[in-house]
């Protein structure tokens, strides 16, 4: 068994294809089936499951899965250590994601500033659903994320800001409304919410039982961007946190906090992965830019929470 065959077993299963494995890894397909059908003979199991839409794992893939990740995180640990030992400079490679109502405000700048500060290191940021990148975390197909109320077991969390969810609207609306506003205040409004998988009813639903049914929800999307478009072109009021307006192209827009909805965005990193010198940097670095941001009033709504361990 090579590592050059767990790498390939791993892309395929991750594409859900040997088409996509191929793609990703630059290989050609037949190349690629073949080195798959060698690691099967050695194993004396089928991996996968081949079907028309692709393949899917078997149990033995399931397990096989699980082993090749940690024995090629270990091999990256080890190159990396090796690295380290040699040279000052960090090495590495390090993928994050983050969900796109957080993307501008937190992960962009820091990964732009991990980059120009860290010339030999490789960065990949995904952005998707929380739900999806939890699903990704898990898995190990990204080392870090920034998730929203985050408790999942089996991943390491680091909760760093709280923040209100506040109503999206027009500004020139904006006086219409007082400071602050109350849950009951959502009903009769005209609602643009983000929908599965990471639906914001089902959070209302669980902090004010029996008051999702009473709201107007006139369209479900599953993007803030596609919410705050549609706010922007009179279609109703958004409900998402502050932070996705916080942009110069959203400057037409504007917030009002809604008293008892807030959200916690923790980082969230793989079990596996902790204590990489890349992930460390970039934990660090989210650290930092998040008490900057917030300390100079520059995150509206927003407050630090506990980020010790």
């Amino acid at each position: 068994m090579e590592l050059r065959q767990l790498r390939y077993f791993i892309e395929i299963a991750d594409a859900r294809s040997f088409a996509g494995g191929a793609q990703v890894l630059r290989v050609a397909q037949p190349a690629l089936s073949r080195s798959i059908a060698k690691l099967e003979d050695e194993i004396g199991q089928s991996l996968f499951i081949r079907h028309s839409s692709g393949v899917s794992l078997t149990d033995a893939g399931l397990r096989l899965y699980d082993y090749a990740a940690q024995v090629l995180g270990s091999v990256q640990d080890l190159t990396e250590g090796m690295a380290a030992a040699t040279k000052d400079s960090l090495q590495g490679e390090v993928a994050i994601g983050a969900p796109q109502s957080i993307q501008a405000m937190l992960a962009l700048p820091v990964a732009a500033e991990f980059l120009i500060a860290n010339p030999n290191c490789k960065l990949s940021l995904m952005q998707n659903s929380s739900g999806r990148l939890r699903e990704h975390l898990i898995k190990g197909t990204i080392d870090l994320a920034l998730l929203p109320n985050v408790s999942e077991s089996g991943i390491f969390i680091r909760p760093i800001v709280r923040e209100s969810m506040c109503l999206i609207l027009p500004g020139e609306q904006r006086n219409e409304f007082r400071d602050c506003i109350e849950v009951n205040d959502l009903i009769n409004q005209p609602l643009i919410l983000t929908g599965y998988p990471d639906s914001l009813l089902l959070m209302i639903d669980r902090l004010f039982p029996r008051l999702s049914d009473s709201l107007n929800v006139r369209c479900e999307v599953n993007s803030s961007s596609i919410m705050a478009d549609l706010v922007s072109r009179g279609v109703g009021y958004g409900v998402a946190p502050s932070n996705v307006i916080v942009q110069p192209s959203r400057t037409s827009l504007d917030y009002v906090p809604i008293r008892g909805i807030d959200i916690t965005w923790s980082i969230a990193i793989n079990w596996q992965r902790r204590g990489r010198r890349v992930v460390t940097d970039i934990e660090r670095r989210l650290i930092q830019y998040t008490n900057d941001l917030v300390g100079s009033d520059n995150w509206p709504t927003s407050a630090l929470v506990d980020q010790h361990t």
